[in-house]
């Protein structure tokens, strides 16, 4: 048995397979929790007699218990929004969709907004966008928006309207409104067109702009509420602004924080509108570094971006699309030539960097400039390269040299890989997120969702990263699928050890933060296809029940 002191635990949790993730990698029977911290781990006959006339005893009937998962690039804030919408990920057909959107609209008042998003056009058996016409049926007096996960979004003919969006409309520059064969808008916004229709819905941005921040922090507590349910107990917030950091600590004082967050101010290349941008201001003048704050909110990195997406073509890369024989220019999120100065400034006043990059090209620039830092002051920043989608062999050999973090999202290719055949070559499908390269080089994982750019399910997540297969079964290769072992540990302790935090959580160790899941079957020898479909029934933060099946 491993013991921490002798207390009395408050619950214990027997007859289970606890994955203490220490480094023997332990799977205990049983679990005692006292306080805020993991008391005991070992067999039954070890930790059933620690119990007192107040403990409570969960016979867990052979389940694994596993430590809280920590989604480590997650938009919790923005994911809030979308529940007091429709959340789009999962339905398989657009006329699935529309009906959705009709028994929706259905129970509001005739011009409130219905705003939503996370689709793709591959989940659709249609194998296209939705336009206007699919939804206008079923939504003719009030407005819709769904945004697609990144760059373009579906408006119906009320939110076109509500705009000012006609065939005479022209595109804004770097946008593009989608147009049918009689050149009317067909409801699709591309890129910045998107904004003709931001601007007139009511979404709250941030305090600056519509005066209070209440909406946001009732998006924070609507989502970590769900995030509960899936065993979610910490989240890394990346991006966020003034009000966003506000509402956070409001949050915060106020005890209304159920989940441990991580904040990643936005800095060069991720501000949502110009008066949000710490730019900067954020180095030289705030006078903080990573790390400030406590268990329960604190900051983490700076988020930076270089260049797009991958399925709305604007991924920095060297190599063409299916059918294409040329790289089309599209702008960049940032001054690549000023990026080895940013991140240098970043590393030297004590703050880690994590940098959104896709394509190769973009992924080496972000490594090369973070290489460079460390190597001029090897101080210990844990960078992280974000989604980081093709990273070549120097590029993993500096990412394990100077620590650097791959911050994956296996959850796209759960969403997204059953569109790539279409998109992508079979090499760039093959070496798409190479996990199993990254993990052989030595380089750290953490593992996230980056909801609501993918679903916030942490199984859809871990059976992605072990089968590399789509909703609908493609498989991108099997040369990258890594273990669920390593798979777990990444979307666990990945995620504790990017935020410093790895002495406090992410194992279920006497002493740890008592943050953890317990699911509804066991992981030892569990078949792979089965990993999708697991579901939680409780979840303990800090040591208490924040949610019970």
């Amino acid at each position: 048995m491993k013991h921490m002191r002798c207390e009395v635990p408050q619950l214990i949790i027997h007859n289970a397979a606890v994955h203490t993730l220490d480094g023997a990698d332990t799977v205990a029977q049983a679990i005692a929790v006292s306080g805020s911290r993991v008391l005991a781990t070992g067999e039954d006959r070890e930790i059933l007699p620690l119990a007192g006339a107040e403990t409570r005893v969960v016979d867990a009937k052979g389940c694994s218990v596993i430590p809280g998962i920590n989604d480590s690039h997650n938009h919790m804030w923005e994911a809030g929004m979308l529940m007091e919408g429709i959340i789009t990920f999962g339905y398989q057909s657009i006329e699935a969709l529309a009906r959705e959107v009709g028994r929706r609209v259905a129970a509001m008042a005739p011009g409130e907004w219905l705003q939503g998003g996370g689709w793709v056009e591959s989940q659709f058996v249609e194998g296209r966008m939705p336009t206007r016409y699919d939804l206008d049926p079923y939504s003719p007096h009030n407005p819709v928006v769904l945004e697609r996960i990144f760059s373009t979004c579906c408006a119906n003919s009320a939110a076109l309207r509500a705009a000012g969006i006609t065939r005479d409309t022209p595109d804004p520059p770097g946008g593009t409104i989608g147009r049918d064969e009689r050149g009317e808008p067909n409801g699709l916004l591309f890129r910045s067109a998107k904004q003709l229709v931001r601007d007139v819905m009511p979404t709250a941005f941030g305090e600056s702009k519509f005066g209070s921040g209440e909406r946001i922090r009732a998006a924070i507590r609507r989502s970590q509420e769900d995030y509960l349910r899936y065993g979610i107990t910490s989240v890394v917030e990346p991006g966020v602004t003034p009000s966003m950091i506000r509402a956070y600590q409001r949050l915060r004082d106020a005890g209304e924080l159920k989940i441990r967050v991580n904040l990643m101010p936005c800095w060069h290349g991720f501000a949502i509108n110009e008066d949000e941008d710490f730019s900067d201001r954020l180095v030289p003048e705030l006078g903080l570094y990573s790390g400030f704050g406590d268990h329960y909110l604190r900051i983490g990195s700076l988020k930076m971006a270089i260049d797009g997406g991958l399925t709305s073509k604007t991924s920095l890369r060297t190599w063409n699309y299916k059918g294409e024989t040329e790289i089309k220019p599209f702008p960049l999120r940032l001054d690549l030539e000023k990026l080895p100065g940013w991140v240098k400034e970043a590393h030297d006043g004590g703050w880690g960097v994590g940098i959104h990059v896709m394509g190769d090209v973009a992924v080496q620039k972000a490594a090369d400039a973070i290489y460079a830092a460390y190597r001029a002051n090897p101080a210990d920043r844990r960078h992280q390269l974000v989604h980081c989608y093709y990273p070549s062999g120097d590029v993993l050999n500096k990412m394990a040299e100077a620590g650097m973090i791959l911050a994956a999202q296996p959850a796209f290719i759960y969403n997204e890989a059953d569109g790539y055949p279409a998109l992508l070559e079979e090499a760039q499908q093959r070496t798409f997120l190479p996990l199993r390269s990254a993990i052989d080089a030595g380089v750290p994982i953490a593992l996230s969702t980056d909801m609501p750019s993918a679903h916030h399910n942490p199984f859809w997540n871990l059976y992605a990263a072990v089968t590399r297969k789509g909703m609908h079964g493609h498989c991108l290769g099997e040369e990258e699928c890594i273990t669920v072992s390593e798979a777990l540990r990444a979307m666990t302790q990945g995620g504790a050890y990017m935020t410093f935090e790895e002495k406090e959580k992410g194992t279920l160790q006497p002493g740890m933060l008592a943050d953890l899941a317990l699911l509804d079957r066991s992981l030892v020898d569990i078949p792979a296809e089965a990993l999708r479909d697991i579901t939680v029934q409780m979840t303990v933060v800090d040591g208490k029940i924040a949610y019970e099946k």
